[in-house]
């Protein structure tokens, strides 16, 4: 038995049957992402060792390279996705996820010591970005667009020049698309690697999720709106409270979340979902100012 399952990485990824137990293939047959596919993988794998509360890691069964594929086979889950859990969750359940994605991250920053970081390798990946974004027949003759690169890019070089965060771990991508939901338990799938392995990328990607719903927009399905908007506001000024205990995300989460929604721009192919990123990050370059504190300290 085989079933192709619909992602949106660019790889395939199917279901199939390997004696008694079913199992995901996910495979690329592009040379240019063979490299950054295996990294992911080895991510997954080495995290899966970890033991969490409350969240599990789908194992890695193998990892098979060539120079110019990658086939990985991983373990299947029975499960629903984020919108079905969500639209049958009760008060407790809610409160269960948003509690699971505190430890998580609690793990992942006790894993992850203070560092300095450059403010350097921010603006060469805002470099890289703009580039990629200027590159896109979509967006380089947008004068929004360029506004926005134009007040981006003065965020970003006032930063300053050293920046204390947690540096160490982070699942790179965990938006609620990336998480499965079997009763309680959440499963993280597709971690990616990061320019920066640091927890604040993963309470940049819950919010782009439960501040801007942003995975509704990849979802084909019907679903109640108003319920799930109730749900994501509630996770959202639930987890908010707990990150602003760190001086750290404090400082730095808007510039590092107008960094994501650049990031997700440069690849944008549809006039929506290019209307919908100008509104999100006119929105927080609106309030975000350029001066920033800068702490050592990790609370």
């Amino acid at each position: 038995m085989e079933i192709e399952v619909k992602g949106h990485s660019g790889c395939s990824v199917n279901i199939v049957r390997e004696g008694k137990k079913l199992i995901i293939v996910k495979g690329t047959n592009d040379p240019k992402y063979v490299s950054r596919l295996e990294k992911q993988a080895l991510k997954q794998k080495e995290v899966s060792k970890i033991e969490y509360q409350f969240v599990r890691i789908p194992h890695i069964y193998s990892i098979e390279k060539s120079s110019s594929s990658l086939l990985i086979k991983m373990e299947y889950i029975y499960s629903k996705n984020y919108i079905e859990h969500f639209e049958a969750a009760g008060f407790e359940q809610v409160e269960y996820f948003i509690n699971a994605m505190k430890l998580f991250l609690e793990k992942e920053i006790s894993f992850s010591p203070t560092q300095t970081i450059s403010r350097l390798i921010i603006e060469k990946k805002f470099e890289d970005v703009k580039q990629k974004i200027n590159s896109n027949p979509l967006l380089k003759n947008d004068s929004i667009i360029n506004s926005i690169l134009f007040q981006s890019n003065n965020i970003f070089k006032n930063l300053p020049k050293e920046i204390f965060l947690p540096v160490g771990r982070c699942h790179g991508d965990l938006t609620f698309s990336n998480i499965l939901f079997n009763g309680n338990n959440c499963y993280l799938i597709d971690f990616l690697d990061s320019f920066i392995e640091s927890p604040i990328m993963d309470m940049v990607k819950l919010r782009q999720d439960s501040a801007y719903r942003w995975s509704t927009l990849m979802y084909n399905g019907t679903y109640d709106e108003t319920r799930l908007k109730i749900v994501s506001q509630k996770i959202d000024k639930e987890l908010t409270a707990y990150f602003s205990d760190y001086d750290w995300y404090k400082s730095y989460y808007k510039p590092f979340q107008i960094m994501n929604f650049l990031r997700i721009l440069q690849y944008a192919k549809e006039i929506k979902i290019i209307d919908y990123l100008k509104t999100i990050l006119i929105e927080l370059l609106k309030n975000t100012t350029y001066e920033f504190n800068n702490t050592c300290s990790c609370r």
